[in-house]
């Protein structure tokens, strides 16, 4: 046995529809398979239920704990608002709960873990302060990179100015919640540099990746007109990439007769407002249990980002299946894809609509990026790879180095 680590996680990692819950389900089964033992702690936030959750985790985890907690949007919200007023970082608030913490307590003083595994934030401070020299943080996003992108995509938004009124908050606790870590993991190369800038040769890269048994390179082109987006729209710069696209990009697309299918779960009811007003028909799905039959029935995938952080599990998905790719600079930024040969990447909206124009025309383009992005992500982005370079990292650790 490798070793025995405490994971824990703000929500169930089985909830597949979000990026943070697709990273820690797939690091977690790739430790168990290089013989790691795995306990779950986990925050189980308004769910009905945990039997079938922490049932179905049995086959990786031998010990899975999942507290319930009923935290109104309500009360969220206030606490986010609390947060900016007193320039605290929300996300030592969030997912709070005492009892919550008090039952981990209990199990951590009461059970010898070799590592324990912090997935994002949110459970910084869950952590018994005794026990931070021998865990793990593994961020998903650099926040104070994340929150400064939006700070500068947003402007004089609500949102822009929140975000500008808690850099200070997010970057103190950020830091010392890294500088308080045995080691952190870091999702994109901008960001391990940054991460390294404050605790130099105490940060790995371990990247997002792909199952690659799960998906099949697709070597023929649907014949319509139709662009597909893809992600989870309770996440606010989501939001944003869909009014862009459909305000600032569609208005400029020549063909007329173009679809576009917004695949994702929780749109807001603002989102239906705004894609009423689309030059071209704009379809939200809302929650589907696989994107797979979008994927083979569109064209393209697009993805016009103004801000956020970490990197892109969708687009890796979207290169699995040999789906050509339109991105702007953040929608892509740290996966190391070239422009032209992997992706197209387009910030400016005037130029993000050629693009669609041509690719929605060029066959012979389409199929060579899907061909060059399935390539992309064998070479780096394959979950096996990624766990590997894990297993090595946790193995160093636990041996002190």
């Amino acid at each position: 046995m490798a070793g025995k680590v405490l994971i824990l996680t703000p929500q169930s990692p089985l909830s597949i529809a979000r990026g943070d819950a697709i990273r820690n389900f797939n690091l977690m089964r790739q430790l168990a398979e290089h013989g790691w033992n795995l306990a779950l702690f986990s925050l189980a936030v308004d769910l009905p239920t945990t039997d079938v959750y922490q049932e179905s985790l049995r086959g990786i985890c031998e010990t899975v704990m999942f507290e319930p907690i009923h935290i109104p949007k309500m009360i969220r919200y206030a606490r986010v608002l609390r947060d900016v007023a007193r320039s605290t970082a929300f996300q030592r608030d969030y997912f709070w709960s005492e009892s919550a913490a008090d039952r981990l307590h209990q199990w951590v003083r009461s059970t010898e873990f070799d590592l324990i595994f912090v997935n994002q934030l949110f459970m910084y401070r869950y952590l018994p302060s005794e026990l931070r020299r021998t865990a793990v943080l593994d961020t998903h996003n650099a926040e104070l990179l994340r929150l400064r992108s939006m700070s500068k995509g947003g402007g004089l938004t609500p949102r822009g100015i929140v975000a500008r009124l808690q850099d200070g908050g997010v970057q103190r606790f950020e830091e010392n919640a890294v500088r308080s870590m045995a080691h952190t993991l870091a999702v994109s190369p901008e960001e391990h540099r940054y991460f390294d800038g404050l605790v130099p040769g105490r940060v790995s890269l371990v990247p997002n990746g792909v199952d690659l048994t799960r998906y099949v390179e697709r070597t023929s082109l649907p014949r319509e007109p139709r662009i597909l987006f893809i992600g989870s729209l309770s996440y606010s710069a989501n939001v944003d990439a869909v009014q862009h696209l459909v305000r600032d990009i569609l208005p400029k697309v020549s063909r007329l007769d173009t679809q576009v299918t917004v695949v994702g779960a929780d749109p807001p009811r603002r989102l239906y407002d705004t894609v009423q007003r689309s030059p071209v028909p704009v379809a939200v799905t809302g929650y589907v249990e696989s994107t797979r039959p979008y994927v083979e029935g569109n064209r393209l995938l697009v993805v016009p980002l103004r801000f956020g952080g970490g990197t892109r599990l969708k687009i890796l998905e979207a290169l699995a299946q040999g789906l050509p790719v339109i991105s702007t600079s953040i929608g892509c930024a740290g996966l190391g894809l070239t422009h032209g040969q992997d992706v197209i990447v387009a910030d400016d909206p005037t130029d993000f609509a050629r693009w669609i124009d041509r690719l929605l025309e060029d066959d012979e383009l389409c199929l060579s990026l899907g061909r060059a992005g399935r390539r992309k992500v064998e070479r780096e982005y394959d979950w096996t790879r990624i766990g590997s370079n894990l297993h090595g990292i946790l193995s160093a650790l636990r041996r002190g180095g």
